[in-house]
């Protein structure tokens, strides 16, 4: 270590300054060249794989813009929404019994089209902010259109 040392201040006055800028654009390049380029380069090279990704960020950001909506709701106080919820099973038709517990619904279903259960379960969660916690359902399958049986169980907002 004594010989690089010694090199190092046999040096001129010049080249000391100029020996860790010179390192350092040599470690910048490495770094570049190592971690940098190739992902460039496949992303350049395989035009599906960018699209794919555009495509991945996009749905990420219109998640984002739901959850701060979903975030930036009124809070909503239990018997609220559990009128609300009671109101709601009339779009399942005649097909669905509800049944309200402490903090928990529990719906019953019998042949209840995908389509009515589907946006049931929306307007649950946005209206009434009731959360699915267990399923249990049998898909039924007559020749139109597919038909779903078995229980719900939604939690509900604190009291």
């Amino acid at each position: 270590m004594s010989k690089l040392s010694e090199r190092f201040a046999a040096l001129g006055l010049r080249e000391p300054r100029w020996l860790p800028l010179g390192v350092g654009l040599l470690l910048l390049a490495l770094l570049i060249g190592v971690g940098v380029l190739p992902a460039v380069r496949s992303l350049r090279a395989n035009p599906l794989a960018q699209q794919q990704a555009n495509a991945q960020l996009q749905a990420l950001r219109l998640l984002q813009v739901r959850a701060q909506a979903l975030q930036a709701r009124p809070k909503l106080d239990q018997a609220e929404a559990v009128n609300r919820l009671q109101a709601s099973v009339s779009l399942l038709g005649g097909n669905a019994e509800i049944s309200i517990g402490d903090q928990r619904a529990n719906l019953v279903l019998r042949a209840t089209p995908a389509k009515a259960l589907a946006e049931w379960l929306a307007r649950a969660r946005t209206e009434a902010h009731a959360v699915p916690m267990e399923a249990r359902l049998a898909r039924d399958m007559p020749a139109d259109e597919s038909l779903w049986s078995g229980t719900l169980a939604m939690s509900l907002p604190p009291p």
